[in-house]
Formats: structure tokens, sequence, C-alpha cells
């Protein structure tokens, strides 16, 4: 239980700590994506603007005006304009420069010699370059077009090339624009130099605010996932490439129609939180390896005491009265352990005086058993002997003498008769019951409705003047004694015969009832019933709810019956009222 409720205080207190650090860590990493774009994007606007500015130099110059304000055919020479064009291909990152007046038409352009295959022209006949030369009048066409701006990024061959677009004016008028074409131009050694530099495994993309190229600066690349709608807003994703998960965020870059978006690994910015983690968890198992420890030697200097008390008492329920506990030890543990031997002292006592009284009164119950043993042949012979002398002198005086008797005297001697007869089944339903007693159950499989439909047919003989209608169901097999179970259904069926006998459409239904795993058993019929105010009368010996003129009987069968489910473990229970018959219903357990 320490040791449990150390590991939930750690791992609450853990759990707390690290979820707080976490937050603070990725609020920290999202702050510094957006200042590492904003600068990034404030970068690459400073440096558009610088080549704009020389590019803007070269397009004010008057020998540009004027060629481009010439009427058609009658442009001076080009030699000058051509002059001051080459000056931008001083620069070696500039690969061509085009002249284009207001309706988009090139007028003149200038190349560098090692970069021909940019224009779709070979730089030797032999490289047969194929390749279309990006074209940006439809930037320069565009009513919207700035003054100066750096135009979308295009692809020609395996390179990618950007426009520096300068409208060339004069007196406020437009007459033409002003193309310098850059390449897109960087080493892996010097992307992999700012990503180291900046850290988080930082990853840069630059594409057309548009979205028809992107470019990691290297190559082409598909547009980062949420690129568009990350704009200005810092969102989560997994990369496509690794699967891990990154932090993105996008800004325009001003004056030119690109947007940079920045991508920083959240593993990376969770690396400290992960680190305080990990230093929770060591430190957590580390206090609960000593908690552990601790409560071990706390707790066998309890344990050991209370084993030796639990092997004393298994012993003890083993029947050995002669096990104590050794406990030296003057705390609660010592003490229990002297209670303990002295209870076991005084149950050792009382079981010695509880074995000599079972032995005595099991010798009063065997004396008991003994004379009723004598008694039930006393009455099986003793008196029957008396009995077949009333039985068969009454016999003789209705055989010899019946026809001088009056009507009163022929009835005392049937009555006489009768009684005889009654006596003899009381005797032997009593005989029966009392060798129950004695009588042990033989649990076998019984196939209960074989025995119920046998039971019928013994039955049906003794009654056939009346017409009974009995529908035996469906009934499972159950364990049990066959002898005493058939005992059951000839009395419960014999019983539903008789009290049902005087109903002139007398049906009777033998069936069962599954509830759950247990099986109920119940015999219907449509007799006399009985209130059941008085129903705890009927299973007692020699109880009985109707008059012998009514319905003959001895008042012990279904004392009988009950004697037999209690010793299967079984019970049994009736419903009736008067006139609608009843419904004897019992169990027997598995």
């Amino acid at each position: 239980m320490i040791c449990l409720l150390l590991v939930i205080v750690i791992v609450l207190f853990g759990t707390i700590s690290y979820m707080g650090v976490r937050r603070a860590s990725l609020s920290i990493g999202q702050q510094r994506l957006k200042s590492l774009t904003e600068q990034l994007s404030s970068l690459f606007q400073q440096n558009m603007h610088v080549l704009a500015t020389g590019t803007k130099a070269i397009a004010s110059r008057q020998e540009v005006v004027d060629y481009l304000q010439a009427a058609p055919g009658h442009q001076p020479t080009s030699e000058p304009v051509m002059a001051a064009l080459q000056k931008l291909l001083a620069d070696s990152q500039t690969v061509r420069v085009e002249l284009y007046d207001l309706e988009g038409r090139e007028v003149l352009h200038a190349e560098t010699v090692k970069t021909r295959a940019f224009t779709g022209r070979a730089s030797r006949e032999e490289d047969g370059a194929d390749m279309t030369r990006p074209d940006a009048t439809k930037e320069i066409t565009d009513g919207s077009a700035d003054s100066s701006f750096a135009g979308k990024f295009y692809r020609a061959g395996d390179s990618l090339y950007f426009p520096i677009i300068v409208r060339v004016t004069a007196g406020g008028r437009a007459l033409g624009y002003l193309i310098r074409w850059r390449p897109v131009r960087a080493t892996p050694q010097a992307i992999a130099q700012l990503s180291q530099l900046i850290g988080a495994k930082a990853a840069f993309y630059f594409g057309n605010r548009d979205g028809s190229l992107w470019t990691d600066l290297l190559r082409p690349v598909a547009a980062p996932i949420m690129a568009t709608a990350s704009l200005h807003n810092i969102v989560s994703y997994r990369s496509p490439d690794n699967g891990n998960k990154v932090i993105a965020y996008s800004l325009p870059v001003v004056g030119s129609k690109w947007t940079l978006l920045v991508e920083l690994s959240e593993g990376q910015l969770l690396e400290a939180a992960n680190r305080f983690l990990y230093w929770m968890v060591g430190i957590g198992v580390l206090l609960v390896v000593t908690g552990s420890l601790i409560a071990w030697f706390i707790s066998r200097s309890f344990t050991r005491p209370l084993e030796k008390l639990q092997r004393a008492t298994a012993a003890i329920a083993a029947g050995d009265y002669s096990s104590t506990v050794a406990v030296h030890r003057r705390d609660e543990l010592g003490k229990l352990a002297a209670s303990f031997n002295s209870m076991v002292a005084q149950v050792f006592h009382a079981r010695e005086e509880l074995e000599n009284r079972v032995r005595s009164r099991t010798q009063e119950l065997e004396a008991v058993n003994r004379e009723l043993e004598a008694f039930s042949y006393s009455v099986s012979h003793d008196l029957r002997a008396p009995l077949r002398a009333v039985s068969g002198y009454a016999m003789m005086l209705k055989e010899d003498y019946e026809d001088s008797f009056d009507d009163e005297a022929k009835r005392i001697t049937g009555n006489i008769l009768s009684n005889v007869r009654m006596m003899g089944r009381l005797i032997d339903d009593l005989i029966g019951f009392s060798r129950l007693g004695k009588r042990e159950v033989r649990r076998q499989v019984v196939d209960m409705k074989a025995l119920a439909e046998q039971c019928v047919a013994e039955l049906s003989l003794l009654w056939p003047e009346n017409k009974f209608v009995i529908v035996v169901g469906s009934l499972p097999s159950c364990m049990g004694d066959e002898d005493l179970l058939k005992q059951v259904w000839m009395n419960l069926i014999g019983n539903a015969m008789k009290y049902s006998s005087k109903n002139a459409e007398a049906r009777i239904t033998v069936g069962s009832i599954k509830e759950r795993r247990e099986v109920e058993y119940f015999i219907r019929d449509n007799g006399a019933g009985m209130d059941m105010r008085y129903a705890d009368k009927l299973f007692k010996v020699f109880q009985r709810l109707h008059s012998q003129e009514e319905f003959e009987g001895t008042g012990v069968g279904l004392a009988l019956v009950k004697r037999i489910l209690d010793k299967h473990g079984g019970d049994i229970v009736v419903e009736s009222s008067p006139g609608n018959g009843a419904t004897f219903s019992f169990r027997i357990p598995d």
C-alpha cells in the first residue's frame, strides 16, 4: 500500500510537472519560430530591395528611356542600351536581362554565354538542350504589377529562376519593363549550416504565393502540408518525409511574390521537457525501489509473526491442537500470540468435552434407534396379527350371516372392514416413513419423463372408471435415487388423480420449467384444491385438509414426499385455491 501511494504521488507530480514544462517549451518554440520567420522574411526583403535598386539604376538611364520612347522602326542604335544591360550581367548571379515594352513584347535582351541553355539554345551545338525559357510577361502585363518586385519562381530544366522586374518610366509615364533573371542557387552545405545554426532541425521552403511552385532552395519540392492555410498562423502536423511532428509558420516576403515557410521539429523543441521526464522517471524509480525496500523491512517485522500465527491456525484447522505460536515480543503482536495460545488451550478442552458429549448422545441415539426398530417390528408383526383376526372375523360375519343382517348391521360390518383396510394402509405408510430415515440416497442419472409415464400407467389401473386427461410434458433427467423419486411421482400424481376424480373433465399436467441452471418439476390438476392458509400442515405426518368421507387417505404421503426431497437436498411448494385445483412444484439440485 505504501509503495502504491508512493507511485501514485510520483506519477501525479511528474505528470503535472512534465505537462507544465512541455507547455512552456512549446510556447517558447512557437515564439522562436515566429521571430525566426519574420527575421528571414525581412532579410530576403532587404536582399530583393538591393537587387531592385541596382536594376532601377539601369532602367532609369537615358539611353534605355530614349530607346523605349522611340517609335517602332525609328529606334536609335541599340549599342548604348546593350552596354547598359551588360553591366547587369557583370553580376555572376544574373543570367539574362530583357527589355520589354508595355504590350509585353521583348525589345532587347542580353545573356551570358554559359547560361544560354536558359533561353532554350544550347551553349554548344552538341549539347542538344531542350528547355522552354521562363516567361514573365504575364506578370508585367498584369495591371496590378508593382513598379519593382521579385517575380515568381520558374523552372527551366533542373534549375529554378526568378526575375527582378523594374518598370521603366519617363516623366511619370510607364514606357516598359526591365527584367533581370537570376537562378536559385544554394549548396546543401550552406542549407545544413543554416539549419544547424538555427537548431530544432529547421527546414526552409519558398514558394509562389499562388502555390504553383515550391523549393527548398536546392530543388523543386512538393508543397508543404498546410502551406497556404498556415499564413500568419502556427500549425502542427507530421512531416511526410519522416513522419515526425513539426510546427510551421509562414509569411509573405514583401517586395516579391513569394511565401516563406519555416518548419521546426517539435521533438527538438520538447527535448528539454523530455529530458526532464527521463529524470523524473529515474528519480521515481529510485524512490519506489528505496520505498519498497524500506516497506519490505518494516513489513517483515510484522509478517513473520503473522505467518507463524497462520501456520498454527492451519494446524488447528487440521485437528492438531498442540500447535502454539512462539513470539517473543511485548508489542501488540506479542499480546495477540499470547491470546491465541490461550484460545487454543480453551478450544482443546472444549473439543474434548464436546467429543465426550457427542459419544454420549450417539450412544443414546443408537439406543433410541434400536427401540424404534423394535417398535417398527412390533407394529409390522404384533399389530398386524390382531388386525388380521378382526378382518377375518368381520369377513366371516359378512359372508355367513349377511342375509340375516338388517341394514344397520350391514353398515356396521362394512365400516369394520373399511377401517381395517385403512388401518393396514396406515401401518404400511408408517413403517415406510420410519424406514426412510435409515435409507441412504443412491444417486444416479434418472430419466424423469420415463419414470413419470410409468407411474401414470400404474396409477391409471387403480381408476378404471375415471377418464383422466393426463399430459406428460418435457421432463429433463436429474441425479437422484430412482426408487425414492418414483415414490415422489406416485404420491403426487396419485393425489392429483384422487382430488380431481370428482371433476367431470379431470385434467392433470406433468411438466417442468428451467430457471437458470435448475429445473423445477410440477404436477397441476383441476381438482378440489385447498385453502392456502393451512398449507403448512400438508407435509406433516397424519395432517389432512379433507375428511375421509370426501377423499380417503392416511396423511402420510406428502410427509413422505417432503422427507425424500429433503434427503436429496431439494424442496417442494404448493399453490392452490379451493375449487381451482393445485400445483405441486419441486426441485432437485445436481
